[in-house]
């Protein structure tokens, strides 16, 4: 498989090259973000001052909430006639009262390409494959960029978006698609599919599968193998930076090799914030280091996970990251769909005030992935907003729709059927009780 010179830097060159981005990201930072000169003022840090990453880790984080209390414009490096393109997290469901926008500039949409070109370089993906991606694109933007990075590439898009898991198998075999890019939930419905309609997947042309956004558990990678008899891969991005494209797998399947030449990674305690020593396992904190429009400087992803820079058999010297093991916080995700229990919350409630408990239940089916279905504990009032019990249920189910992007499964239960607890998904988060991810 190709590997670019930039793969094959030695760690003293990678650390050097990260260095010298590093001071344009902040002085790009101190000159146009008010938040960051503000910040570098307080502690007396200017960003020549910064020549290594011990000097770095005296600015203090970066969090969603620090993100979210400058909607909309607030964090943006460069006037808006420079941005082109925008990009609005959880728009529906508002984090502390405002969604996050990201901004890009033609420079950074040209990076995100060509990261996500260097993902399917580094599997072997070439000019002669037939590359069919099926996202659903309203609810993951950043799959424009498997098809943008397909064309620039020279290879054969088949862009399928959200159509029937029959019709897509029907494409994949008319066009004879090779590389098969699509969610882990929709490839384990396209697997059973093909087991209902009995396609013996020798009849497919399929090469390859790349999956994202969401984590490429073990057992679902094994499942999907073995029924399309062909090799899974994963990728990682961060929902407030670039997704996908920061990450992804070699044919080795030895971790994900992060993009060290554009982001530069430390892995930290959760709890104390501190560093943690070599090939432990920690919270992933990332700065970027050429992005023009939207810098981030040691931003909390809350992604735990374990940072490798041993050389990869397959000849990359940039450091891995191994599959993310959980979250810090409390951010769930469905079938590529993430969000926040609380955020649900406060949905149910404006909905209806007589709202006592709830309970998210999340299951996994091999079929169709993950489900979600809300328990509802009400106070003892005949009256539903809305009218009837049905219409009430009807409603809610809707305004959800709406909000996540998925449909959701909503059921009224007594107080005796209400769970007292559970574990991630299975009960996911209790009403008015921290939540311990496991």
């Amino acid at each position: 498989m190709a590997v670019e010179p930039v793969e094959s830097l030695s760690r003293e060159e990678i650390r050097q090259l990260q260095m010298e981005r590093l001071q344009v990201t902040l002085n790009r930072a101190f000159l146009s973000v008010d938040f960051y000169r503000r910040r570098m003022d307080e502690i007396g840090l200017l960003p020549e001052e910064v020549r290594t990453l011990e000097d770095l880790r005296r600015m203090p984080f970066t969090t969603r909430r620090d993100l979210a209390e400058h909607y909309p414009y607030g964090l943006f490096a460069v006037p808006l006639r420079s941005i082109v393109r925008l990009k609005i997290t959880n728009p529906m469901l508002r984090d502390r009262g405002q969604p996050i926008v990201v901004g890009f500039t033609r420079h950074d949409v040209s990076m995100w390409q060509s990261l996500m070109r260097r993902l399917y370089a580094q599997l072997g993906v070439t000019d002669r494959d037939i590359v069919q991606v099926a996202f659903n694109f309203s609810l993951f933007p950043g799959a424009f960029t498997f098809n943008h990075a397909v064309e620039a590439m020279g290879a054969t898009l088949a862009p399928s978006a959200t159509i029937s898991a029959r019709l897509q198998l029907q494409i994949m075999q008319d066009f004879r698609s090779t590389v098969l890019a699509t969610t882990g939930a929709f490839a384990l419905h396209i697997v059973e599919t093909m087991k209902s309609e009995s396609i013996d997947p020798h009849r497919l042309h399929l090469r390859l599968v790349l999956l994202g956004p969401d984590p490429l558990p073990e057992i679902t990678r094994l499942r999907l193998e073995q029924g399309l008899g062909v090799p899974v891969y994963g990728l990682y991005g961060v929902n407030e930076m670039v997704e996908p494209g920061m990450a992804g797998e070699c044919i080795e399947k030895a971790g994900m090799h992060l993009a060290e030449d554009q982001f530069l990674a430390e892995i930290v305690h959760p709890l104390t914030g501190q560093p943690v020593p070599a090939d432990h396992e920690g919270e992933l904190v990332l700065t970027t280091l050429t992005t023009e429009g939207y810098p981030l400087i040691r931003f909390r992803t809350g992604d735990v996970t374990v940072l490798r820079d041993a050389p990869c058999a397959c000849g990359r010297a940039m450091a891995r990251l191994s599959p993310i093991l959980r979250r810090t916080d409390n951010r769930l995700s469905i079938r590529g769909i993430p969000f926040y229990p609380e955020e649900i919350e406060m949905l149910l409630r404006e909905f209806d005030p007589a709202l006592h408990d709830f309970r998210l239940l999340i299951t996994t089916s091999h079929g169709v992935g993950d489900q979600l279905e809300i328990l509802l504990l009400r106070e003892p009032t005949p009256d539903y907003p809305g009218g009837g019990r049905s219409h009430y249920l009807e409603a809610l189910r809707s305004r959800l729709r709406r909000a996540l992007g998925l449909g959701v499964r909503v059921t009224l239960v007594d107080r005796d059927r209400m769970p007292v607890e559970g574990l991630i998904y299975r009960t996911a988060f209790r009403s008015g009780e921290p939540f311990c991810p496991v």
